[in-house]
Formats: structure tokens, C-alpha cells, sequence
């Protein structure tokens, strides 16, 4: 059964508009700052990952599906799972849960590129085979 990288984010006061509502495009960071995590639960390190420029993995396109609102001063799960894999990409899912309920859905594709030329190039099989562990056939 695949694995399901697990944290946690807690809602600051600066993120939230004077309702108390997290900002929208927060839900990026939040998403990126469990990615940071997941590529070394994953086996790689940070400088391994960010700046080694064997490869470079940039994300290509980003979307999020808003459910429920985020709350300064509360915590909310985000579970990370690869949801697809092609010749030169992958495909991460974030689920955002607090309890039972989902509040968003962050999707990122991650593109590999030759950092000389800037041009797609194949995911190394190192990288597929250390993300392989959490990688789900269909999303939830």
C-alpha cells in the first residue's frame, strides 16, 4: 500500500485577512513548505534537492481546489501523495484536513530540465524511484 507524507501547519495572524480568514495564495506556501519536507522524507537533502544542479525540477503548473476557509490560530494535516508520474514530470496532491474535513486541494507538476539548456528532460530514475513509495493511482 502507498505511503502518505503527513505535517501539520498552523494558520499565523499575518496570514489571515481582518475576518480571520487565511489569504488565498498562502495555501502555495504551505504547500511548498510540505514539499521541502516530503523530498527529504523522500531520502534526498535539501542542497541535494535544491542545489546540486545535476537536474533542476521546477514546478510547471500549479491549481487548488478551495473547500472551507483556514482560521488564524488553527491547525490543519496536509497529507502529501505523488499522483502521477511521466517521462519527465510528477504530479504531487496536498490535502488539507482539519478532522474530517478537507479545506483544500493544492495539485503541483513538477518538470525535470536540464540546467545548461533550460530544455525538458527525462526524471532521472533515482528521483522516481525515492517518490515511488508514496505515489497512488488514482486521487483522493
Amino acid at each position: 500500500m502507498a505511503e502518505v507524507y503527513k505535517s501539520q501547519a498552523n494558520i499565523k495572524f499575518h496570514q489571515a485577512d481582518p475576518a480571520g480568514i487565511m489569504f488565498f495564495a498562502n495555501v502555495f506556501t504551505l504547500a511548498h513548505d510540505a514539499y521541502e519536507a516530503f523530498i527529504q522524507t523522500c531520502g534526498f537533502t535539501w542542497k541535494e534537492w535544491f542545489l546540486d544542479n545535476k537536474y533542476l525540477i521546477p514546478i510547471r503548473h500549479t491549481e487548488a481546489d478551495y473547500l472551507r476557509p483556514f482560521l488564524a490560530g488553527e491547525t490543519y494535516e496536509i497529507q502529501v501523495r505523488v499522483i502521477e508520474f511521466s517521462s519527465s514530470s510528477f504530479r504531487l496532491q496536498y490535502d488539507f484536513l482539519q478532522g474530517a474535513h478537507k479545506h483544500a486541494v493544492v495539485r503541483m507538476v513538477h518538470t525535470c530540465i536540464d540546467p545548461k539548456t533550460f530544455q525538458k528532460s527525462n526524471l532521472p530514475d533515482v528521483v522516481k524511484t525515492k517518490l515511488q513509495p508514496f505515489h497512488h493511482e488514482t486521487t483522493t
